[in-house]
């Protein structure tokens, strides 16, 4: 269980360590056999630039996508607890509408919304964003002005439309035809520095290794962040949704009863 955790927490560094150690390695038995055909030349810095300049551009494109999604849960969660609290307020002005039930189904869009976030297959939380409808006609019939009305439904909007945002970064890739250009190009860079005749061989050998270990590592995190919300713990690098789940805690059977009582 220890060693699962490690790897879980390491998996990214872990495998790029194996990785170069393994490009070392079959570099060292290329060397001993004499199977280095390719003369060192100013090509090959250009070649690694080349690589180091698509990697880059792909990484800095999902981090754009990454970054977006860290803001999202705490614009979900800060609507979420908008809503409840313009509920309780009209409540107050108007008696007849009761608050319970809209803080309920506000609770319960919290609740789907911590699942849907993570799987886009899910359309739970899309389904009860709907169901606040049925509680705006209810606000009608109870008197409530057209304004108060139409605000609740901006939000209501807004929380679909991050939804519907996660959902689409969840499942798109940038570019696919980029990523199968990154791992192309990197495996042919393998392919250049072992069949390169380094001198000094030592000092070639580990820059090679270094070179490899940066390449893997990036194209192994643009792999993980191009999906931000994973399964619960399974990556180190997932966007948290601690946000969400306080709101969720906040507008549980607890605070509907407390208010109820007032």
């Amino acid at each position: 269980m220890v060693i699962m955790r490690i790897f879980a927490t390491f998996r990214i560094f872990i495998i790029s360590v194996l990785a170069a150690a393994a490009i070392v390695g079959l570099k060292y038995i290329l060397h001993y056999f004499d199977i280095e055909p390719i003369t060192m030349g100013s090509l090959h810095g250009s070649v690694i630039s080349g690589v180091i300049f698509v990697i880059g551009f792909l990484l800095s494109a999902t981090i754009a996508d990454y970054k977006e999604s860290e803001r999202l849960p705490a614009e979900i969660a800060s609507t979420i607890e908008s809503m409840s609290e313009d509920a309780l307020s009209i409540e107050e002005n108007y008696p007849k509408l009761k608050a319970a039930a809209y803080q309920r189904q506000l609770h319960v869009i919290a609740v789907a919304m911590l699942a849907d976030l993570r799987s886009s297959k899910n359309n739970t939380a899309r389904t009860e964003l709907h169901n606040l409808n049925k509680l705006h006609s209810q606000m009608e019939k109870a008197g409530v002005p057209a304004n108060f009305i139409v605000k609740l439904k901006q939000q209501q909007a807004l929380l679909l439309r991050h939804l519907f945002r996660v959902n689409y970064i969840q499942r798109i890739i940038f570019v696919p035809s980029t990523n199968i250009l990154a791992w192309s190009i990197v495996v042919l860079a393998a392919l250049l520095l072992l069949m390169t005749n380094m001198d000094p061989f030592v000092a070639g050998t580990v820059i090679t290794g270094a070179i490899m270990f940066i390449l893997v590592y990036v194209l192994q995190l643009i792999r993980v962040i191009r999906t931000p919300f994973h399964d619960e713990g399974k990556t180190k690098d997932d966007v948290s949704l601690f946000l969400i789940e306080r709101t969720a805690e906040h507008l549980g059977p607890h605070h509907i009863t407390k208010n109820q009582n007032k």
